[in-house]
C-alpha cells in the first residue's frame, strides 16, 4: 500500500495561539488561517491545516465558496474561500465531533 504524501505547509505568522499557513491545492498557492471564531485551544492546528489542504482540494477547485470537512477524530471543519491573487482558506467553524449527530 503506497504511502499518502503529506501537504506541503509552511507557517506564515502566529498571533494569539492561531498561525496562518501557506500551502499549495494542486499547483496553486493558498493561505489559510483560523477564523476569529475558532477556539484557540482544544485542536492540533497544525492537523487542521494538513486536512484542509488535503481534502479542500476537490471543493476549492469546484470554485465552491465555502465548504465542510468530516473527520471521525475532530468533527466538521468548515471553512470559505476568499479569492485573492493568492486564495485565502479561512477556517470558521470548528465542531467537536461529540457535537456532531447523524
Amino acid at each position: 500500500m503506497q504511502k499518502q504524501k503529506q501537504p506541503y505547509i509552511e507557517l506564515l505568522e502566529e498571533k494569539g495561539g492561531r498561525g496562518m499557513y501557506r500551502g499549495k491545492i494542486g499547483e496553486k498557492e493558498v493561505i489559510i488561517r483560523l477564523g476569529k471564531r475558532v477556539s484557540k485551544g482544544g485542536f492540533d492546528h497544525e492537523k487542521i491545516y494538513q486536512m484542509v489542504l488535503s481534502y479542500g482540494e476537490a471543493a476549492f477547485e469546484k470554485g465552491k465558496k465555502t465548504f465542510c470537512i468530516y473527520n471521525d477524530k475532530l468533527g466538521v471543519i468548515v471553512a470559505e474561500v476568499e479569492q485573492n491573487d493568492i486564495p485565502v482558506i479561512r477556517v470558521d467553524y470548528l465542531i467537536h465531533r461529540e457535537n456532531v449527530y447523524e
